[in-house]
Order: structure tokens, then sequence, then C-alpha cells
């Protein structure tokens, strides 16, 4: 019975800890133009987390990512900029010269509009987040941007 609690004690604590993420994101829409906006997906870090360039090398960790649902009315131009202080460095335990964001980074997105309508930009972010000791497994989050 002991072992059956312990165990049970163990799996609601990992669950508890890998339930709350060291990465918030918020995402916001700027309007540039008629018809044509940035899309702002920012990541904030916990203190000595960081996460991944989306140009990290194969062979480490897993780069950040962005997938956007198709949207008729929607143009994407561009690849999505990063702004942030981007630090790299040779990580021994990957192998390869890592390239991450540490505190926050900002995605951007250029998008023109088909038609000046209202309209949802929608999608997922795949990220990993690591410090020094640990990776947490990688996540994807759902977001989504309204265009007004």
């Amino acid at each position: 019975m002991k072992k059956i609690i312990l165990a049970v004690t163990l799996l609601v604590t990992v669950a508890m800890a890998y339930g709350q993420s060291p990465v918030k994101w918020s995402y916001k829409v700027q309007k540039i133009k008629d018809k044509i906006y940035e899309i702002h997906l920012e990541a904030f870090m916990d203190n000595e987390w960081h996460i991944y360039s989306q140009t990290t090398p194969e062979g480490g960790p897993i780069p950040t990512a962005f997938s956007f649902s198709k949207n008729p009315l929607v143009i994407f131009e561009g690849i999505i900029k990063e702004v942030g202080k981007l630090e790299e460095h040779f990580e021994p335990l990957f192998g390869v010269k890592v390239k991450q964001y540490s505190d926050k980074v900002e995605f951007i997105q250029t998008i023109k509009l088909k038609a000046a309508v209202k309209t949802a930009v929608n999608g997922y972010i795949e990220f990993m987040a690591c410090n020094d000791a640990e990776c947490m497994p990688p996540a994807k989050q759902a977001f989504s941007v309204n265009i007004d």
C-alpha cells in the first residue's frame, strides 16, 4: 500500500511540475497600413529558462516553429522575424552551437488581407524550454488573433 501511495504522489508531483510551463505567450496584431498587418507572438520566459531560435541547427534542441491555419483571406509575406537578444553558444549536451532566447523574444509575421474584412489568424507554436539543468518536453500551444 505504501508503494502505491508513493507512486501516486510522485505522479501527481511530476504532473503538476510539467503542467506549469516556464514560458508564457502573448499575441497581438499591429496595423501597418491599409490591409497590411503584423502578427506579434511574444514569449516571456521564467528566470534561467530559454527557448530556441527557429534557426537552431539540426541535431540540437527543438527549434521554435509556427504553423498557421489556412485562411483564404490572408497572404503571409516573408519569413517570421525574431526580435530579441539572441544568445549563441556550443552546447555539449547536443553537440551543436545552439541559438536561444532568455527573458523574452518576439516573433513577427507580416500578413496582407485580400480584402478589407474582419478575420482571424490561427495556428500553433511548437517550442522547447530548457534551463541549465533540464529541458521540458516539447510543447505545442494554439493561438488565435483577430484582425479588425
